[in-house]
Order: structure tokens, then sequence, then C-alpha cells
């Protein structure tokens, strides 16, 4: 009795410190993310899945992101009930879901299926090299000594029992950590009605606040054009002028020129993500082969790759507007063939296909990957990987992409492993809108 009241009062604690984490974040999925080793270790399981639509975080020892996958579509298929709990779930689907040991037993929460965001846990099939002592079902046989009964357990024979009904299966699912799972739904419930009446009270100064950062960034981005223009002619004319001085200050004014080209680019960026929100856009029927041709061949020159070998296959027409078409594709392409320049042998390739209703286009390189950690944020502006800090950007390009493609009735999303990085753009097929 003291030592369940102790657990409980330790697992209070333990909710409430989680409690205050959650109201850090302006997400529930952030929250989760960022105390996903805290949320995994409350129920003692030895792996744990944060699934937000197509986004899924894993700590700790899990099944691989594409068997989740199928878990997660099983789970939406086959069960009704919000709190999911098995420890023969190896057992029993292992082979029609492809699972292995890290998926012995598991729970699955269902947050709120209408947003695909789940919590799993997981725990690994049960050892089964254990000592006989661990065996709670050892068999007793009656042996008759001296005209006295005597009971005698039977290890060779309930040990090897013992392991065939526990191979599939992982640890019991104790009442404890059911407790600490409810503890956990109940956190989420209460932190997420907290943002939602938080985030509902501020929507409308947000909107507001918005409309005039975005009119705020227009303005300065195209007022300070003129501006850096001439600070850096100046700086050139200065560098070009001092013959005389050390290479330590000729290093220093190149800096400043380089310094003042950054900025310049960030503001023409800036200025390109608020034309993507609030310009006019005309969609058109338009063909894409030589915008395509245009900007590949200029990127080559900018990156300077020439060895970058570009392969343009089919190049179907798509509903789109001419202006903005031009900044999704200048993005991606130059992300390709500038995230690919420094493999010995780059290479991209261009190809889009008709698929009903839909124009999909693939630009696939061979450069340097994105992490699955980094899916999640990918679209956010200034997110930067931390292995691209070597290649020159801003972190703003993805995010003009995915506001374009939104605007214009389509979508952006990209396939990545270590070989390389595949960004797949979903356009409308002029063909279909015409009929319309």
């Amino acid at each position: 009795m003291k030592k369940e009241l102790e657990y409980r009062l330790d697992l209070n604690l333990k909710a409430s410190q989680l409690k205050s984490e959650f109201l850090k974040h302006n997400t529930l999925f952030e929250s989760l993310v960022e105390n996903k080793s805290e949320i995994r270790n409350l129920p003692e399981a030895d792996g744990l899945a944060v699934v937000s639509e197509n986004y899924v975080v894993t700590d700790g020892v899990t099944p691989q992101r594409d068997v989740i996958h199928e878990i997660v579509d099983w789970a939406y298929r086959n069960t009704e009930e919000t709190i999911f709990m098995s420890r023969s779930f190896l057992k029993d689907f292992g082979n029609e879901l492809g699972l292995d040991e890290t998926a012995g037993g598991i729970v699955i929460y269902f947050v709120e299926k209408s947003k695909n965001e789940l919590l799993i846990w997981f725990r690994k099939e049960f050892d089964d090299h254990i000592n006989w002592a661990g065996n709670p079902e050892k068999k007793i046989e009656v042996f008759s000594q001296n005209g006295e009964e005597r009971n005698i357990i039977s290890p060779r024979t309930s040990f090897e029992a013992f392991k065939e009904e526990i191979k599939g299966n992982s640890r019991r699912w104790s009442s404890r950590n059911e407790i600490a799972i409810q503890s956990i739904r109940d956190v989420i419930l209460e932190t997420s009605h907290r943002q939602y009446v938080t985030i509902k009270r501020l929507n409308e100064q947000l909107k507001k606040v918005n409309e005039e950062l975005d009119s705020f960034s227009y303005t300065i981005s195209h007022d300070l054009g003129t501006p850096l223009t001439v600070m850096k002619l100046n700086a050139q004319m200065l560098l070009k002028s001092l013959s005389d001085i050390s290479d330590k200050n000729k290093h220093k004014i190149s800096s400043i020129i380089d310094e003042i080209d950054n900025m310049a680019e960030m503001m023409h960026d800036v200025l390109q993500l608020s034309r993507a929100k609030h310009s006019e856009i005309e969609l058109e029927d338009l063909e894409t082969r030589h915008t395509i041709d245009k900007i590949t061949e200029n990127a080559k020159l900018t990156f300077d790759t020439p060895k970058s070998v570009v392969v343009v296959k089919d190049c179907p027409n798509v509903m789109a507007d001419k202006t903005l078409l031009h900044q999704v594709f200048l993005n991606i392409i130059n992300n390709a063939i500038k995230y690919s320049s420094k493999q010995d042998q780059p290479e991209i390739l261009i190809e889009g296909m008709e698929d009903g209703e839909l124009v999909i286009y693939k630009i696939t390189d061979n450069g340097i990957g994105i992490p699955e950690s980094e899916k999640h944020r990918m679209f956010k502006i200034f997110n930067r990987m931390d292995n691209a800090r070597k290649f020159k950007g801003n972190g703003i390009g993805l995010s003009i992409v995915h506001r374009i493609m939104n605007r214009i009735g389509g979508n952006v999303d990209y396939e990545s492993s270590i070989n390389g990085t595949c960004f797949i753009l979903t356009f409308q097929n002029p063909k279909f809108v015409k009929q319309l």
C-alpha cells in the first residue's frame, strides 16, 4: 500500500512536470516531440512513435518507419477504441504487418483521429533466455514417497512450454502502465484545451499582425534594394582603388561585399515569399519544358557545377500561374543541383507524368539527402538541416514553394534517403480543368 501511494505521488509529479513542458510549445505535435523521452518512459516502454499526418518521430527502440505506417493503417481499420493495448502484437499480427522483435507488445493511443495523430508505445519481444526461476507457471507433479504424497516441479517440460508460450509476446502491460498512459492522455487533453482557447483568442490578433508583417516585409525588402546596391558598388570601387592595401584588409572588404550579397539574396527571398501569399494569380494552361531548361542551364552556372548531368524527360502541361510556377521550379531545381554539386558524378532527373486529374513532377538528385527527423519542419521558414550548413542558403526557398503550391491548388512533398532526394510536385491537370 505504501509503495502504491509512493508510485501515484511520483506519477502525479511527473505528469505535472510534463504538463508544464507541454504549455511551453505552440502546437501539440511540438509538445509531444520535445517530450518524447519522458512520454516513452512513463509506461516503461522500449520505444515510442509520435505520428501526425505523414510525420513520424521516434524515440528508443522502434520498428522501421514504413512498418510504423503499416501499424497506423492497421489501427484505423481494426480498432474503434481510443486506447488499444496488446502484449502479443508480434505473435498475432507479425506476418501480416512485417513486424520484428521491436514490436512484441504495443499500445496505440488515438490523440485525434481526424488529424491522424497517434502515440504508439512499443515493447520488445520477451527474451526467452531467462532463468528457470523466472518462469511463473512451473508444472507441478505429484509422487509418493514412504506412503506420503509429495509435490515436485518439472522444470524441463514446463520451461519448454513456457518458452513456446511467450514467443511473440512482450512483458505484460501492468495496471501501473495503464495508469501512466491515462495520465499522459489527461495531460494531452488538458493542455490541448488550453492551447485551443489561447489560439482561438489570439487568432484574430495574429491574422492582423501577419498581414502587417507581410506588408512590412514586402516594403522593407523592396525599399532596401537600392541602398544595398549603392553599398556594394562603393565597396567594390574601394577595393579596386586601394591597390596598396594589405591582403588582410582586402579580405575584409571582400567579406563586406559577400555579406551584402547574402543580405540582398535573403531580402529577395522574403519578398518572393510575401508575393507568393499576396500577389494576384492567374491560373492557366502552361508549358514547362522551356522554363525547366532555362533554370537548369542557369543553375549549373550559378553553382559552378558544369559536370552535373541533368536528364529532363516528359514535361506535360500544368495548371498554374506563370510567375509562381517559375519560382517553384527555380527553388526545387536550384536545390537539386546545389546539394548534389559536391558528388563525384552529380545527377538530376526531372520527369513529369499525368495521373488522371493531376500532373505529377518528380525532381530527383543524388545529393546529401534529408534526415527523416527533419521532415516535420522542412517547409518552415529559415529551417536549415545540419548537413546543409556547408552550402550557401537561408532556408526560405522551400517555404516559398510550399506557399505557392497551396495557392495554385497543388501540393509539394518529398522522399529522401542517404542516396539523395526526390521532390514531388502535384499540379492540377489542365485537360480536366477545361472540362469543368
